[in-house]
């Protein structure tokens, strides 16, 4: 039998409605570093996890989300208010109980996104 090695996430495709809207979100209001490629955008994390927002309406999502680990709960708050700042949809939390602290927020597209920490 063929040695493999552990499957690791390197990209996620989200299909949005208007590239040029999610591009300002993710760009603007979560301050990620976003690149125009063509038709598409590109978030990169470094080499190790590519985002790309693809002119592609989504279909149904009622299950599905993300999340983004910060390294404090005093940074989940800050996230908190600056998402409410920027009146970004639906803003949930912060909230969380053992070591566990988070808010949630909707993209343009409504996708959930998490921003949590894991220490208190």
């Amino acid at each position: 039998m063929m040695q493999t090695t552990p499957l690791r996430l390197t990209h996620l495709s989200l299909g949005v409605s208007n590239v040029a809207t999610s591009e300002r979100f993710y760009g603007e209001i979560l301050g990620l570093p976003t690149q125009r490629v063509e038709d598409h955008v590109e978030i990169r994390w470094s080499d190790d996890f590519l985002l790309i927002l693809t002119p592609s309406p989504p279909a149904g999502r009622g299950k599905f989300h993300f999340g983004f680990r910060v390294g404090t709960a005093a940074e989940v708050d800050a996230w908190a208010e600056r998402l409410r700042e920027r009146n970004v949809d639906y803003v949930v939390g912060p909230s969380g109980e053992n070591g566990l602290r988070q808010v949630y927020c909707i993209d343009p597209d409504d996708y959930k996104i998490e921003i949590y920490s894991e220490t208190a």
